[in-house]
């Protein structure tokens, strides 16, 4: 099988390390068939070759995209640029991307649609719906009508951008997932996190204004006792529509 790439986009190394272990265990992938890459060390462009992989997950990040421009850091806009770079390779050549959080967002804004803080949504549990659409789409085979999902954004798209497909909404955040074409989609939420690893994301993030701090507790324990993570199919349907050989 040709492997597919993790692109990991958040400053923390640790995030982004227990990031790529999410990705491994919902997608039933080993570390050959799933590289990593860290895009604010390493400049993946000149290394990615669209025939030579199955497919590529963009992580989330704090990082905010309706940030003004004056007060992003230069690793943030770096970032921004080398995100939107792949998705434009992407989307000319064909490649399968699930991009998450942050990368939704990006993607949202490359294809003409801004984000806002109006769907913002605390660290927590959020459930989401199946569109008409989305109740076809392969990536959403076998999961139910409404399923719970972990968030945890500071913003979110302000619309569906043109030409592209909504699969699925919430109340608070109605883009919560999105697809262009046939092979590019992105989701509000992290398919990629169970109860385990949405407690470690939270330990890492506890302060970065995602919520009340002294609320984490409380959330993860009912998190842990009712969350049933239904949302880790996406990613190994993902694994499975777009596997080549």
């Amino acid at each position: 099988m040709k492997p597919f790439i993790m692109v990991s986009t958040r400053p923390e190394i640790e995030a982004a390390q227990d990031e790529y272990e999410s990705f491994l265990t919902q997608g039933a992938l080993t570390r050959e068939n799933l590289h990593h890459v860290l895009l604010e060390e390493i400049d993946f462009l000149d290394s990615f070759a669209a025939g030579d992989v199955s497919g590529v997950f963009i992580g989330g990040s704090p990082y905010n995209a309706s940030t003004p421009q004056v007060s992003k850091t230069r690793t943030q806009l770096r970032v921004e640029e080398q995100v939107r770079e792949l998705l434009a390779v992407a989307l000319k050549e064909g490649v399968p991307v699930l991009a998450t959080g942050f990368a939704l967002e990006v993607l949202a804004g490359y294809l003409g649609t801004p984000t806002s803080t109006e769907f913002a949504e605390d660290f927590g549990i959020a459930d989401v719906f199946l569109t008409a659409e989305g109740r076809q789409d392969p990536l959403l085979a076998g999961l139910p009508q409404t399923f719970t999902v972990f968030v945890g954004h500071h913003e979110g798209a302000v619309d569906v951008p043109a030409h592209t497909t909504l699969l699925a909404s919430s109340p608070d955040c109605p883009v919560q997932m999105l697809r262009v074409g046939k092979t590019v989609y992105g989701t509000q939420f992290n398919p990629e996190l169970d109860a385990h690893h949405f407690a470690q994301r939270v330990s890492i993030y506890a302060d970065a204004g995602y919520g009340d701090p002294g609320q984490v507790e409380t959330m993860l324990s009912e998190a842990r006792r009712g969350h049933q993570h239904e949302a880790g199919r996406i990613i190994r349907n993902f694994v499975t529509h777009f596997s080549r050989h």
